[in-house]
């Protein structure tokens, strides 16, 4: 008999998520409260359990405005690119009936919690290790794909920079030289990066993607071995770049940063290198993201990375579709970054 609790123990949830090849460090218990600190969201932090037995959890953030109430894992404003569920760690090793019924079970249970709210929207972007939504699907939710870039490292850095495009492979080896005659340097500097990032974002007329510099502060302190900020220099000491990457489990992530820079020299090739070689000298992959806009791709594909689908699940009702509009239309392409 499967059981949907919401948990409140952090290091049950915790465990379980660096237990299981699914948890992400989106998920991790600090990084939720982080979320429902600086954006007014409740977390429903819920666990399946099969008798006294977690096997799954779910974390959803619920916003009530003016008694319409949405339900999203993520919520928007936090830079998070994935959430919802996390299966334990002996769900791979199940028969594919086995898994489709623990799926059936566990998915049934949580849309049940969901909607005991009554929402208009709900919304939940699946990691792209799990891609079985035919229960959402079965149950009249929009299954939306999305895209990530991840560049394995295990192989050789040469049979890396192989793969690289002629015109990276030539911009890479100019850095090598010190052709450039810039640097990245990690650094604890959070208003450098935000005043950086929300000038770019300014200057595009899109809304920063972070709810505020605070959150960002409280992450870089409660993390500070898995979130790591990184400067581009140039030989006049100036910063030119920015990005802000995670290190958790098998992956480097270039999280926050990379814009356009104003200058004509290659920082984001410098960071994405340097990326490169950290991944591959702690043995993990580099997930560089950004697949889902099409103005990077250009640029983030010349690197050779793999494309990776993830799906995003959604229940829209007619509010919730206006809702969505308004968003997407109105709020993100307005007001800046504080």
């Amino acid at each position: 008999m499967m059981q949907i609790l919401t948990i409140d123990n952090s290091g049950e949830w915790d465990d379980f998520v660096d237990n299981s090849p699914y948890g992400t460090f989106f998920h991790k218990w600090d990084f939720l409260k982080t979320i429902e600190k600086h954006t007014g969201h409740t977390l429903l932090p819920y666990g399946a359990y099969q008798k006294d037995r977690l096997v799954c959890i779910f974390p959803a953030f619920l916003k009530n405005n003016y008694g319409l109430r949405v339900v999203l894992s993520p919520p928007p404003s936090t830079g998070v690119p994935y959430m919802g569920f996390v299966m334990g760690s002996d769900y791979d090793g199940l028969t594919q009936s086995g898994k489709e019924v623990l799926l059936k079970e566990t998915t049934t249970g949580i849309i049940g919690k969901l909607e005991e709210f009554s929402p208009i929207y709900i919304s939940a972007q699946l990691i792209p290790a799990f891609n079985d939504v035919r229960e959402f699907k079965w149950k009249g939710y929009s299954i939306e794909p999305l895209f990530t870039y991840s560049l394995p490292t295990d192989s050789s850095l040469d049979e890396i920079f192989k793969g690289f495009s002629r015109s990276t492979k030539h911009i890479i080896k100019g850095i090598k030289s010190n052709k450039y005659d810039i640097k990245m340097i990690e650094s604890n500097e959070l208003i450098p990066f935000c005043d950086l990032l929300s000038k770019r974002y300014d200057e595009q007329h899109i809304r920063f993607p972070i709810v505020s510099r605070e959150y960002l502060a409280d992450l870089l302190r409660l993390y500070p071995d898995n979130i790591k900020l990184y400067y581009v220099y140039d030989g006049n000491g100036s910063i030119i770049g920015a990005n802000m990457a995670v290190i958790y489990k098998d992956k480097v992530i270039s999280w926050l940063g990379t814009p356009k820079p104003e200058v004509d020299l290659p920082v984001n090739e410098l960071l994405f290198w340097e990326f490169v070689k950290k991944a591959k000298d702690s043995n993990r992959a580099f997930e560089i993201g950004g697949a889902d806009t099409q103005r990077l791709c250009a640029f983030k594909s010349r690197f050779n990375p793999s494309l990776e689908t993830s799906y995003r699940v959604v229940r829209r009702g007619n509010i919730g579709a206006v809702a969505e509009w308004v968003y997407l239309n109105v709020y993100k392409k307005s007001s800046s970054f504080r």
